[in-house]
């Protein structure tokens, strides 16, 4: 298991979702053999995309979470900026694409979660092409059970985000689709791009910002799973709405994969190496006791 256990037993809050946090081993010599691949050819082999995002997202997770909590129970929280922060810093280094902005800026309206988009070189069929991921590994946050309640369209506004709607999660939840789609994003923090990807992903976030009056049917209020926009409609809304993350205030473990493998190696070579120190100062300690001893059985 990747995290570990909590110091400090983190209350626990019903999400409408059962997915859990991906939480299975990463292999970081493979990932960094998939880095030195990168850096070697411009691209990462199409077999290997998936592999490399678990470690960016499992990554941007840990750098969020303190070490009391249980990063699995987590809702993630008011924490969509930090790691916005952070993807642009280790994307920086690894000399990858991304592009940052706000879903707020993509609706129309005030902030509401920031995200990160991240391109991936690859080859497909023998030919370059690109791959484009979402990364979104704080969105648990809009599916809590409580926050996800139809009576929110009757209740005051609330924290976080200040709607008087249910979240997100809510419209997820209204299809098979939708839902299969959050499970998926709640486990792995991720998704690739594409015009009916961002139509599942963006709608949901359009109608938590659509209050119930808006509604010129009243008994279709919280029974409408999507609107009009095409995913084609988000994309061109995403590009003109790119966005510099602001400066993250915690200081982020940013070393690549190949820099935490050569920091194991440089351990265990030191370890290696006081091991056999050691072994020569106890070798030098015995002979000399022993010499000691012969010197005084002579004296005699």
């Amino acid at each position: 298991m990747l995290y570990k256990s909590a110091i400090v037993e983190s209350e626990d809050i019903d999400f409408l979702f059962d997915a859990g946090i991906y939480n299975e081993d990463i292999d970081i010599r493979e990932v960094a053999a998939i880095q030195g691949f990168y850096e070697k050819h411009g691209y990462i082999p199409d077999n290997y995309i998936i592999t490399f995002l678990n470690w960016l997202t499992y990554s941007a997770r840990k750098n969020i979470s303190n070490e009391l909590e249980d990063v699995t129970k987590s809702s993630f929280a008011g924490r969509c900026a930090i790691a916005q922060s952070f993807f642009d810093q280790i994307l920086e280094k690894l000399n990858l694409k991304k592009m940052t902005f706000n879903v707020g800026d993509v609706l129309g309206t005030d902030p509401i979660h920031a995200l990160t988009c991240v391109e991936i070189p690859t080859v497909v069929n023998g030919e370059r092409v690109s791959r484009t991921f979402m990364l979104d590994p704080t969105f648990r946050q809009f599916c809590i059970a409580e926050e996800n309640r139809f009576e929110r369209y009757n209740e005051e506004e609330r924290w976080g985000v200040r709607m008087a709607t249910p979240h997100p999660g809510y419209f997820f939840n209204l299809t098979d689709e939708g839902r299969e789609f959050a499970e998926g994003l709640i486990h792995y923090g991720f998704f690739e791009v594409n015009e009916k990807s961002l139509k599942t992903y963006f709608d949901p976030f359009a109608l938590y910002v659509t209050p119930k009056e808006e509604y010129e049917d009243q008994n279709q209020v919280g029974m409408v799973s999507s609107t009009t926009a095409s995913g084609l409609d988000y994309w061109d809304r995403m590009v003109s709405s790119i966005e510099k993350p602001l400066v993250g205030s915690r200081g982020f473990d940013l070393s690549t994969p190949r820099e935490i493998i050569q920091r194991e190696d440089r351990r265990l070579i030191n370890r290696i190496r006081n091991r056999n120190v050691q072994k020569e100062l106890d070798s030098m300690f015995e002979s000399q006791n022993l010499d000691n001893s012969i010197n005084n059985q002579s004296k005699k």
